[in-house]
């Protein structure tokens, strides 16, 4: 029941395990993001690894409340969906807070997983179905 006593209204398709998307983490995105479905920065990879920059300190007062939170969330290196998971915000919201971060200079980006070179991911899913 919300706290004006009238229960959480389910949208969307069933997620993995049966669960839905509540509407209500999909206005919570909208706003955090004001409105936005893509980084106005170039988009980084969910598995892509963030960590602090060096002058955030400066640029703290400038950053939005969960911006912050991003921040502070990230007393060492984490990946995007770790801070995603952290801090419960939508996965895409914390695509497009983080990619902006990055490029503001707030947060310093690591390389992601290289997703051209699958050949010798698929040789290790073929042995592993030969077990």
């Amino acid at each position: 029941m919300s706290s004006l006593g009238v229960p959480p209204t389910r949208s969307g398709p069933p997620a993995a395990g049966g669960a839905t998307e509540s509407s209500n983490d999909l206005v919570r995105a909208f706003v955090l993001t004001g409105g936005r479905t893509r980084a106005e920065a170039p988009e980084l990879a969910i598995e892509t690894v963030v960590s602090q920059g060096h002058d955030v300190a400066q640029r703290r007062a400038t950053l939005r409340r969960e911006e912050c939170r991003i921040v502070d969330v990230l007393a060492g290196p984490m990946s995007i969906a770790e801070v995603s998971a952290h801090l419960t915000i939508p996965l895409r919201a914390a695509i497009v807070l983080i990619s902006e971060l990055v490029a503001a200079g707030a947060l310093v980006a690591g390389r992601s997983a290289d997703t051209g070179d699958t050949d010798f991911l698929l040789k290790i899913r073929s042995a592993l179905q030969l077990l």
